[in-house]
């Protein structure tokens, strides 16, 4: 399987913090801020440790498909600074193929302070990342009988999301959106309605999200937009995950854990997904195998995780 990844390239940092500690930086515990780079290196100055990798969502879940065997490419955009090359080599070191794009401002941050609890509360420098957006995607990146993975934060320029799928069906590839955003399904509702059936193939989305688009509770949203074309996969969390396509309806649950730190998990559950249904499994047993190895995501920080690991994980997948 190849996987093609357009997204926010961003420096996933993960630090386990007590209750204190964001209220103490004036941020409410739980809440997602955005901010200025500068601010956030203030941040970054005043944490007692932390774990990173080279992440954001398209790059997460491409890093997994990496892990468990799938050839992927990620496009995106980085600063030319020492965050932008500590990007490019962690992302390349993992096997993903990259495709970077220089912007004069600096590589963007992803900050989780993680509680005792688990309980996180995030902070977000998007910097650079923003930056895949200023010009149209480069023709080399649209590779015929492969996957285009998109992250619903495009969504933001919409001539270049449109432009991806565009490039896309023209090299007749599928199409991967995950919506990856609340805020953005409800701002770009009616225009991600009106291209789920001419462009999507499939639609990641967590419950909120999906909820969002489809104006409705979640068995609602399901009926109203189950037969719309793409097959709909929403991540319910410590809930599992559903399919849904035309008149099949599938729920896969998931064991009660305590998580590690959740970043990355939702986007290891698509890579999983996609790497099953390429060896031609059930949908059933595509969304076990996702809820699987977003399970042993969860189990570490970022995704600091041995392949080998996630290997195992999904062969212990029954049929």
């Amino acid at each position: 399987m190849e996987i093609v990844g357009i997204g926010n390239a961003l420096m996933d940092v993960i630090a386990f913090v007590d209750d204190d500690f964001a209220p103490s930086l004036g941020y409410h515990n739980g809440a997602t801020v955005h901010m200025e780079a500068a601010k956030l290196a203030a941040v970054l100055d005043c944490l007692p440790g932390y774990v990173w990798n080279a992440g954001g969502g398209a790059a997460n879940t491409l890093r997994v498909a990496s892990m468990l065997g799938a050839t992927t490419h990620f496009c995106g955009a980085v600063g030319d600074d020492r965050q932008g090359q500590d990007y490019q080599r962690d992302l390349g070191e993992s096997g993903v193929h990259l495709i970077l794009s220089p912007s004069p401002e600096p590589t963007g941050f992803f900050v989780s302070l993680v509680r005792p609890d688990s309980g996180r509360t995030i902070l977000v420098a998007p910097g650079a990342a923003l930056d895949i957006c200023r010009s149209a995607p480069q023709p080399g990146v649209f590779h015929h009988g492969s996957i285009l993975y998109l992250e619903g934060f495009l969504l933001k320029s919409r001539p270049f999301f449109v432009a991806c799928l565009e490039g896309a069906r023209q090299a007749g590839m599928k199409i991967a959106l995950d919506l990856g955003s609340f805020s953005l399904v409800e701002s770009e509702r009616d225009f991600i309605l009106e291209i789920l059936t001419d462009y999507c193939d499939w639609l990641f989305a967590n419950e909120d999200e999906f909820c969002s688009l489809a104006g409705l509770p979640l068995g609602e949203g399901l009926d109203l937009l189950g037969d719309s074309g793409p097959a709909l996969v929403v991540k319910r969390s410590e809930r599992g995950a559903i399919y849904v396509k035309g008149g099949l309806c599938l729920e896969s649950p998931v064991r009660a854990i305590c998580p590690v730190d959740e970043t990355g998990a939702g986007d290891a559950f698509a890579a999983a997904f996609l790497t099953a249904l390429d060896k031609g499994y059930s949908p059933e047993r595509c969304l076990r195998m996702g809820n699987r190895i977003a399970e042993e995501i969860l189990s570490v920080p970022g995704l600091a995780i041995d392949p080998a690991r996630l290997v195992k994980a999904l062969a212990s997948v029954a049929g």
